[in-house]
This record gives structure tokens, C-alpha cells and sequence, in this order.
């Protein structure tokens, strides 16, 4: 037997795989250029560079609903989901430790979803429950580059759904993110555990119950490898050989907070 190392590069990290502020910026880079094509990254409507006293306004002018990032969180932390005037404040009493968020338009039931310039979206749910309850549900698709074959291919799907049902209207003290939040990671006291029941595996009939066909599929490895090539490209940019282009990466991400880290 032997054992292998697998690890992502720093760089990695902070050229849009666990950075999603200047994520953000590397989908819009490589949009422009696959644009002619065709093709296209697709996200929420997202404004990126926000500092906190910013963010009411933007809710805002979304309706009311939106969704606040920790650019630099995982695992489910730092993302808040914004669907009152409660929740807002809570979020604006948070001392937080970066300068800079993104807020994205929110997507959630037909009756409460974000107003954006490309329109309203809304979940449509997983197949019915037998107590004809519907989840919001994502799909996860991690893939990999084929060095003999030089090619992208998929390595593994699986997907997640919420802890509470979707509903037309949120009752009242409810936390929205049962509702809308998919992460798995759950905070027990000072221990992380993870919630395995409302992971769906490919291989398991509950898989069915996404209501997804192979259209859907095709589309998710596009969208992924799109993404990974996007943050990919920025990469490459921001290191040349051994040198960090810190004047480069401070320019992407004007997060003070972040850049005292780096250094």
C-alpha cells in the first residue's frame, strides 16, 4: 500500500476557492471572455466590495430579501439569509471581524425571493414528501483534470437538502435558514457534527426525489468545470512562478483585514 498527500495550493484558496468575493470577480472575468460562445458562468445577482454599513440598502433595493456573505467562511459559516427586518438586525448587531461582504439576491419560495435585474427566481423544491412537503436541495458535483486524457471529468455527485420544509410563508420567529440552508456542518455546543439525514447520494433511491434528469447533470459538470477554470485562470495570475502579485490580489479583495493576515 501506499499513502498519497492530496492537497489544493494556497493560491487556490484565495483566487476564488474558498475567497467568494474575488470568486465572484473571476466568473465575470471569464464570462466576458466565453461570452461570444455562448456559454456562461450563472450565479445570483451578486454586488460584491460591500462594507457593512451598506448592506440595509442593498436589501433594500432587493425587496427585502437577500443574502449576506462572509467572503472568506465555510462549511455553512458567515452566510446569512435575510428575509425581515428581525433578521437584518440581528446580522447589523454582529461584530464582525472583515471590512468587506458580497450580498447576493436571495432565492427562496415564489412569494419571497429577491427582485434582480434578471428577473425573480424561486425554488421549485424536491419531488413531494408522502406529506406532500417539498426541500430546497442543492446539487454537488466535484470534478477532476485527466492528465493522460486531458480532459475534465466528474468525480463525485451527491446532493443536500434543508432542515424545514419550503413553505409559502415563513411563520413568524422561524429562522430562514432552516429553510433555505443546505450545509450539513451543525454546531453542538463546542463540537462540529454533521446532519447525514438530509444527505441525498447518488447511489441511493433518495437521489430520485431531486426530480433532476440527465439535462441537468450535463449542465452541472458545465457550470462546475466553468467555475474551476475561471478560478484556475485568476490564479495564474496572481502567481507568477514564485512571486505572489500582492499589489494584484489587494486590488481584487480591498479587504484590510485580510491583507494584515497574508502578510
Amino acid at each position: 500500500w501506499y499513502q498519497r498527500r492530496v492537497r489544493d495550493p494556497i493560491i487556490s484558496c484565495l483566487a476564488g476557492g474558498r475567497n467568494k468575493l474575488v470568486a465572484a470577480k473571476a466568473y465575470e472575468f471569464l464570462n466576458a471572455q466565453i461570452n461570444p460562445a455562448g456559454l456562461k458562468i450563472e450565479t445570483p445577482m451578486t454586488i460584491r466590495d460591500v462594507h457593512k454599513n451598506e448592506i440595509p440598502l442593498w436589501v433594500r433595493s432587493m425587496g427585502g430579501f437577500a443574502v449576506v456573505k462572509n467572503p472568506y467562511s465555510n462549511a455553512g459559516q458567515g452566510v446569512w439569509t435575510i428575509t425581515s427586518p428581525k433578521e437584518l438586525n440581528e446580522f447589523m448587531k454582529i461584530d464582525h471581524h472583515y471590512e468587506q461582504f458580497i450580498v447576493q439576491s436571495l432565492v427562496g419560495n415564489y412569494k419571497w425571493s429577491s427582485n434582480s435585474t434578471a428577473g425573480q427566481f424561486f425554488h421549485v423544491g424536491t419531488v413531494p414528501d408522502k406529506n406532500n412537503k417539498i426541500y430546497v436541495a442543492d446539487l454537488r458535483m466535484m470534478v477532476h483534470w485527466h492528465a493522460t486524457k486531458k480532459a475534465w471529468r466528474p468525480l463525485v455527485l451527491y446532493a443536500r437538502r434543508a432542515r424545514e420544509p419550503l413553505v409559502e410563508e415563513i411563520p413568524p420567529g422561524s429562522s430562514s435558514w432552516d429553510i433555505l440552508g443546505t450545509n450539513l456542518s451543525v454546531k453542538e455546543g463546542e463540537e462540529w457534527t454533521t446532519e447525514t439525514s438530509r444527505l441525498l447520494l447518488m447511489d441511493q433511491k433518495d437521489f430520485n426525489r431531486l426530480g433532476m434528469g440527465l439535462d441537468d447533470l450535463i449542465m452541472a459538470f458545465i457550470q462546475t468545470v466553468m467555475s474551476a477554470v475561471a478560478i484556475d485562470s485568476l490564479a495564474a495570475r496572481i502567481l507568477k512562478g514564485e512571486n505572489f502579485n500582492l499589489d494584484l490580489f489587494s486590488s481584487l479583495d480591498k479587504d484590510d483585514a485580510l491583507i494584515k493576515e497574508i502578510l
